[in-house]
């Protein structure tokens, strides 16, 4: 918790100061839990849901809603049978709960428009289920809370974008056979809201250029707006605000955050969220206030940036003819995995790069048809590059990147290099191997990368001894390949490593029986760090007895 956040917390909880007796400190507070809930008169708690059916609202634009004034009473046949009308109030209310509790309690209000109420829960008042219903009897909001901590006040419920005149209804449930008694609460009206806070109450808007202008009235309050979708574009939720406190979030209809933006340390004044819509409806979240300064207006803008660049499976990946040398592509969004399908000859060796600009961090990755994604090396670090011996016609390769700020997202631009580094010149397993005829000869091989393994055979006399004399590689430093000595079994065999020479080093191996052993080449991060060692020529033989 940084410093603004521990003096909000002690603002918030100190007495004559909770602003809605029970304001939230945290900075991401949890999303609702909305599914199909529960009926009044049930004995369970609240499950998630929402009901469809809500009437069309008119286009985000950037008028203020105007207070409308206050409403007449509905007299009896406007409030259900059971519910006691409240006037919105600072007013506490108290509920001595039924016997075993499991029987809800209704309330009702008429809301006026443009307002925003706040269901305040007093502390050491929780464990409860509420459900929240408009005249039609619509489901707009459902929440349970489970937690009876009194550490800090419960976050209110916020209710706004509610129709003018109509009698809204809610019922409040304990959520054990023992409720605490008394359990009081406030149904609070905290003034104007130009938009609402709930899903059915959300402003419809048309993602353009054209700039929304909104205001964060209230502490914690946030302004729902609803646009439609098309399945895998892009949308970009970009805004400036007047101070740094403030948080961005697309939601979809069951309220899960799909992409959010805020800013750890509240020095940043602009953000700006992404998504790559499954189709339909979401919803754009907006919070833009603070608890120690008075409301101002926001300005935001919703893009739709088109369909993304690239497929993030291999069966929607972009095909890659052979001989291409490089591709282009942008991380749009985070969690973004563009999936290339790259046309290979099988045998051939090649490595794949990447080059990423306006991101801190990519990852490639690649696979064989119905293989998993893995970066060959394998590598504790973000590798930049794999390499991959071909076995079928085509391979594929995975990127992704790492966005540099959590505040606004910024497009990841890279490049793909595709290096062929030709057919492998030697077997890499014990049954592919090359073998060695007798007498001395000379061993050329090329270890095209880090997972190139050239692997030869030769028979060998027990108690003989085989040497194995090679040049170093000089690139600024003294590099070699690793070797290693092999059983028919696979074994690893005891061998002398010597550096006689400043130009050569040898490898001496005595058999320990009459067999066929393997003698293998390599490279890796002790012998030859961040060196391509490419071709060699080595001498092999057979020791004098």
């Amino acid at each position: 918790m940084n410093v603004k956040q521990r003096w909000r917390s002690i603002f918030l909880l100190s007495g004559g100061l909770i602003l809605g007796a029970g304001c939230n400190s945290t900075p991401e507070p949890p999303p609702l839990v909305l599914d199909a809930g529960t009926d009044a008169g049930a004995d369970a708690g609240v499950d998630a849901g929402l009901d469809a059916g809500s009437e069309p609202q008119p286009d985000a634009g950037n008028d203020a809603c105007a207070d409308d004034g206050p409403v007449g009473d509905p007299g009896d046949g406007g409030v259900p049978d059971g519910a006691t009308l409240l006037t919105p109030s600072d007013e506490v209310h108290t509920i001595t709960w039924p016997p075993g509790g499991g029987v809800p309690v209704h309330f009702a209000f008429v809301a006026r428009g443009c307002r925003h109420y706040d269901l305040t829960v007093e502390p050491g008042s929780l464990g409860y289920s509420v459900v929240l219903r408009d005249a039609a009897g619509t489901r707009l909001d459902s929440f349970d809370q489970y937690s009876d901590s009194t550490s800090y006040p419960p976050s209110p419920r916020h209710w706004s974008g509610l129709e003018r005149g109509a009698v809204h209804t809610f019922y409040l449930l304990p959520l054990n056979s023992h409720p605490r008694v008394p359990f009081q609460f406030r149904l609070v009206d905290r003034g104007p809201d130009d938009h609402g806070d709930l899903l059915l109450r959300a402003t419809p808007w048309t993602p353009s250029e054209k700039p929304f202008t909104g205001y964060g009235e209230h502490w914690r309050e946030r302004d729902l707006l609803s646009f439609e979708t098309t399945v895998d574009h892009v949308y970009a939720l970009g805004c400036a605000f007047p101070n740094p406190s403030w948080d961005l979030r697309f939601l979809n209809g069951q309220e899960k955050s799909q992409g959010v933006a805020y800013d750890v340390n509240d020095r940043e004044t602009e953000g700006e969220a992404r998504i790559k819509s499954l189709g339909g409806t979401y919803y754009a979240s907006i919070q833009a206030n603070s608890v120690f300064e008075p409301s101002r207006p926001y300005t935001c803008v919703l893009n739709d940036l088109g369909r993304e660049d690239h497929g993030d499976t291999p069966e929607a990946a972009t095909p890659v003819p052979a001989g291409t040398a490089s591709v282009q592509g942008k991380i749009e969004v985070l969690g973004d995995r563009d999936v290339f399908a790259l046309s290979v000859q099988p045998g051939h060796h090649y490595r794949v790069s990447s080059a990423l600009r306006g991101q801190s961090q990519g990852r490639i990755q690649d696979a064989a048809p119905g293989g998993p994604f893995g970066t060959h090396p394998a590598s504790a670090g973000i590798p930049a590059s794999t390499s991959f011996k071909a076995s079928q016609e085509t391979h594929y390769v995975e990127m992704t990147g790492t966005p540099v700020l959590e505040a606004k997202y910024v497009t990841g631009n890279y490049t793909l290099q595709v290096d062929d580094q030709g057919l492998d010149d030697h077997g890499d397993t014990l049954d592919t191997a090359t073998p060695i005829p007798d007498g001395p000869q000379t061993l050329s091989f090329r270890i095209a990368n880090v997972i190139d393994h050239d692997v030869y055979t030769f028979q060998a006399i027990a108690g003989r001894r085989y040497q194995l004399d090679c040049p170093w590689k000089v690139s600024g430093a003294k590099h070699r390949p690793a070797v290693g000595f092999r059983d028919a079994k696979g074994a690893v065999q005891a061998f002398t490593l010597e550096d006689r020479e400043d130009v050569r080093w040898r490898a001496v191996f005595t058999a320990p029986q009459s067999a066929t052993y393997a003698l293998e080449f390599w490279s890796d991060f002790i012998t030859s760090p961040g060196t391509v060692l490419g071709d060699m020529d080595c001498r092999f033989e057979a020791l004098a007895p």
